[in-house]
């Protein structure tokens, strides 16, 4: 029992000293971690269960990553990214981030080289830095009110949709949409480190979602932005060939849809004609009905039983 209080006080004091400072608490560190430099003092390693140093820069190395718990967040950081942590934020040099918020009142910032922006409430977004300076975010669950530090401006994103924060105060870009499925299975930051089983579950069901509303898969990846006020949409290589594919395919008389349409005319032909394949044929059926044994006559051909009958139109003329 007081081995159990001794634990019990120490978890306690433990959760007070971490959750009373802005530093982050390493939690993992894959392949070959990350070093931290100050000034002109030698790299070194960061290690586990350590907390991060402030204002001192930090590079993640190529094919590793790291995974930091702070107050109300929880990061990730990808291979070859350089940042420093900030006492209300992160400034990101280079390369990307997950930034995991666990509560709607929570506000973080993040200095990009040529932008700064603000972002407001609970859920999951990824960040990356582009050639130009500017920085781009996913939103991945929940949603995020982004405010531009420079030129003002708001911008709401929601699952699926992509926005850019232009360099040197120009505001926000267009807002893109993307496939959820397709990032969530190729991310690093998403896939390539252990999540536990809520996490999984609220990925799966908002890619889900997303599937089931849009009906469609998005054929466009989105690049790198290497101007000031531009950034690449590529579009998809399958989805391109399979657009290439439908528009020339060949229609059964062996011409394109393009031809076909094209080389269309309105027939000069009776428009009924066109319809049955033959000319119409007026009848009126006077007679009166035929006696038991010539209906049940199996003699008269099935045309012209079927042509004795008043055309359709006839039964709403005067």
């Amino acid at each position: 029992m007081r081995r159990l209080l001794i634990l019990l006080s120490a978890s306690i004091m433990f959760c007070s000293t971490l959750f009373g400072q802005s530093s982050h608490l390493l939690l993992l560190s894959q392949g070959d971690g990350a070093v931290v430099k100050d000034g002109d003092a030698t790299p070194q390693k960061l290690k586990k269960a350590s907390f991060l140093p402030k204002a001192q820069s930090i590079s993640v190395r190529p094919r590793s990553g790291l995974e930091t718990l702070c107050s109300g967040y929880n990061f990730r950081f990808g291979a070859d990214t350089r940042f420093l942590i900030l006492e209300e934020g992160v400034e990101l040099s280079e390369g990307s981030m997950m930034v995991r918020s666990r509560k709607i009142n929570n506000s973080f910032k993040i200095a990009g080289p040529e932008a700064e922006v603000r972002l407001n409430g609970a859920g999951c977004f990824l960040v990356e830095v582009e050639t130009n300076g500017g920085i781009k975010i996913v939103t991945i669950l929940g949603r995020l009110d982004a405010l531009d530090l420079k030129s003002n401006e708001t911008f709401e994103v929601l699952p699926g949709e992509l926005v850019f924060i232009m360099p040197g105060g120009r505001g926000f870009g267009e807002k893109v949409n993307i496939n959820l499925n397709s990032l969530i299975d190729s991310s690093y930051l998403l896939s390539g480190f252990p999540n536990n089983a809520s996490f999984s579950s609220s990925l799966t069901s908002v890619a889900l979602a997303q599937s089931e509303s849009i009906g469609v898969t998005y054929g466009a990846e989105v690049g790198d932005a290497k101007s000031a006020d531009s950034f690449e949409v590529i579009p998809s290589k399958s989805i391109a060939d399979q657009t290439a594919t439908e528009q020339n395919e060949p229609s059964p008389d062996g011409s394109t849809q393009d031809s076909v349409l094209d080389s269309y005319s309105i027939p000069s032909a009776d428009p009924l004609a066109e319809l049955l394949g033959r000319s119409p044929k007026r009848l009126v059926v006077d007679a009166p009905v035929n006696s038991e044994e010539d209906s049940d006559d199996k003699s008269i051909p099935v045309d012209e039983v079927i042509e004795s009958r008043p055309f359709p139109s006839r039964l709403l003329r005067k």
